[in-house]
């Protein structure tokens, strides 16, 4: 992947990390090849307004029916939303095919919620695995245990 294509998509990554307190971590997630920082409750409304500021687009239970076919199978291959999550996309501008999501929901207790950020696109082998995983853990600045 370029990196100066993904400029935008770092700096929506550097703007989120802005308003995640001190005391929470990101992590970088295996399973899904993500990003992670799990937050309390009382955080939700200044973690979220950047998000939704940065993202073009934002979906959830009741309107992922309505979103793109790429959007709609990404979602259905990979976990799927329920009521009470969020999914954020933005499209890079320089037509790498690419798109940096996050997700947002919270856990069975509702005192903590999940925040996750990833790359995928239309080619299943683009972004590689490992270079999502480079970028994003510098970006969220990940310490590998």
């Amino acid at each position: 992947m370029n990196l100066l294509k993904l400029a935008k998509f770092k700096a929506i990554c550097n703007r989120i990390g802005l308003n995640i307190p001190a005391s929470n971590f990101w992590e970088w997630d295996e399973k899904y090849n993500h990003a992670l920082v799990v937050f309390n409750k009382e955080d939700l409304e200044l973690i979220l307004l950047p998000i939704t500021l940065e993202f073009e687009q934002t979906w959830d239970f009741a309107t992922i029916e309505n979103s793109s076919r790429l959007v709609s199978s990404f979602i259905e291959s990979g976990f799927g939303l329920m009521p009470g999550q969020n999914l954020f996309i933005a499209a890079d501008d320089n037509a790498t095919g690419l798109l940096l999501y996050a997700t947002c929901w919270p856990w069975g207790d509702g005192d903590k919620f999940s925040l996750r950020v990833g790359i995928f696109g239309e080619d299943p082998v683009v972004p590689n695995p490992q270079e999502t995983k480079n970028l994003l853990t510098d970006w969220f600045n990940i310490q590998e245990s």
